[in-house]
């Protein structure tokens, strides 16, 4: 994939822009705006807060601009900030400034004679969308790509020299192209992390999730929760690595003792891949087996693991108030795994209905359920970022409990029975 930074690469003195994305936020009707929301492109590092009206944009204030004194070849430069264009020449000459769309179309052209120095450019109001402006003056060309909204502009360079239009506009698509998380955080709302693929992007809605207060576990770790129902649950993955009498859990990597856990019965955690990276345990939790579920102290005061009963209590609750990805409301038809997935981490897949399918529509439910992956009998870890699995407190057998899982390929929420030497994830719900 080709990137700005990329096009121009060899291009002496470019200050350039990563990120044109705008937007409102507000609660989940979209009909009211949540100001003082903190937004944020997690991998590029761009902020911005949200405004009265919740509004917020994430973008520089300017494209190519000289640095340290150094101009661009032949003498020209070139930025936007707002509706004005700001255009340094070396020499008189004329200066001439054609708009183009996102297909090359040509839209308008400015020609003027221009003064060695600075001047400014009043650029047309345009709707909100991505613009080529191509800056020519003698022999020398810019290109910037803007980002406008209602009515102002931000610029971002794109190349330099001599490329057509269509070729303009085929490297400023590819040069948006991103893989990155927009994240949204504000006191008495769910945190809410979406996946972005274009760094160009203009009236983003993001609708924020009430938050039902938080659950703090026996190390210290506090939890967001979510009311579904008459339930309240914990929108993220356990990972308390100490019973709620201070006791340790007993960790443990060595996938021998996991293998030969059928014949024996013993209660211990481990993370996925056995990781010891912070943020990593954080997202995906830890994986229980389900002797420790039953010891029945996992959970702080006034939570518990749900049963089995509890789980379909949620499930059908969803159903019935249209959380199926079609809408349908008969409790026989579990069509969930959207309302529960996350809106991030899951592998892309193209059934209707599915977490893969289309991640920016997951999640209305605020469940937040994260692909974190299990540790299978055999002591094998198996599928994080295309299933995620969580045990109940019941069991079936000697050996079996029941658990529920998503898969990135399938609209239910799927009901089975594994051995209690599994390693799954664990939330937890209030206890009514």
């Amino acid at each position: 994939m080709v990137s700005i930074k990329a096009l121009l690469a060899g291009l002496v003195g470019v200050s350039l822009c990563m990120a044109d994305i705008s937007g409102v936020v507000t609660d989940t009707g979209g009909t009211i705006p949540i100001p003082g929301a903190v937004v944020k492109l997690e991998n590029a590092g761009w902020t911005a807060t949200t405004g009265t009206d919740g509004s917020f944009k994430l973008s520089a204030s300017t494209g190519i601009l000289p640095v340290n004194g150094k101009m661009l070849p032949n003498g020209l430069s070139a930025g936007i900030t707002g509706n004005l264009m700001t255009v340094t020449i070396a020499e008189r000459s004329a200066v001439e400034v054609t708009t183009f769309d996102l297909n090359g179309k040509a839209l308008s052209n400015v020609r003027q004679i221009m003064e060695t120095g600075i001047h400014t450019i009043a650029l047309p109001q345009r709707k909100a969308g991505v613009y080529l402006y191509r800056v020519k003056s003698g022999n020398g060309e810019v290109v910037l790509k803007g980002n406008s909204v209602g009515g102002a502009s931000s610029g971002s360079g794109v190349t330099a020299q001599g490329l057509s239009s269509n070729s303009l506009a085929k490297q400023a698509k590819a040069a948006a192209a991103i893989n990155d998380v927009i994240a949204a955080t504000k006191t008495g709302y769910l945190n809410y992390r979406c996946v972005q693929y274009n760094s160009d992007t203009t009236g983003i809605q993001i609708k924020m999730i009430a938050s039902a207060g938080t659950v703090t576990d026996t190390d210290g770790n506090v939890y967001q929760t979510v009311r579904i129902g008459n339930q309240v649950w914990m929108a993220e993955n356990l990972r308390v690595t100490k019973y709620n009498d201070g006791s340790a859990i007993t960790l443990d990597t060595s996938t021998a003792i996991w293998a030969s856990a059928s014949t024996f019965s013993f209660s211990a955690y481990c993370f996925y891949n056995n990781i010891t990276n912070a943020d990593s345990i954080k997202k995906y939790g830890a994986l229980y087996n389900w002797y420790t579920v039953n010891t029945k102290k996992l959970a702080p005061a006034g939570w518990h693991v749900p049963t089995d009963s509890e789980w379909e209590v949620m499930q059908n609750y969803l159903v019935m108030h249209g959380y199926n990805y079609d809408g349908t409301t008969d409790t026989s038809n579990n069509e969930i795994a959207m309302a529960l997935a996350a809106k991030t981490d899951w592998i892309s897949y193209t059934v209707v209905g599915a977490p893969g399918k289309n991640l920016t529509k997951n999640n209305s439910s605020g469940f937040s359920a994260l692909p974190g992956g299990s540790l299978i009998y055999g002591g094998t870890f198996i599928v994080q970022s295309y299933n995620g699995s969580w045990w109940s407190a019941s069991e079936v057998s000697a050996s079996y409990a029941w658990y529920r899982y998503l898969i990135y390929g399938s609209d239910y929420l799927h009901r089975y029975y594994g051995f209690k030497s599994c390693g799954f994830s664990v939330r937890l719900v209030r206890d009514n």
